[in-house]
């Protein structure tokens, strides 16, 4: 989880600082639709990881380990 979230994050950075290198409105509209499909494809593989680690878990300890990883 706090993976999905520093990858999240970087993503993020990296957009912004890409717009601001662009001069033209519609390539910084393009760049936020790029890098909203790149954080959506991050966010739902992230989700489908930590379900898959979370299923096959019955004792709490564990759950609550796998989601701070």
């Amino acid at each position: 989880m706090m993976t999905l979230i520093s990858r999240l994050c970087a993503l993020c950075a990296m957009s912004a600082l890409m717009q601001l290198v662009l001069p033209e409105k519609q390539a910084k509209g393009g760049l936020r639709v790029i890098c909203g499909m790149l954080m959506l494809e991050l966010t739902l593989s992230g989700v489908r990881d930590i379900a898959g680690a979370l299923s096959g878990e019955t004792d709490l300890m564990a759950l609550l380990e796998g989601l701070m990883r």
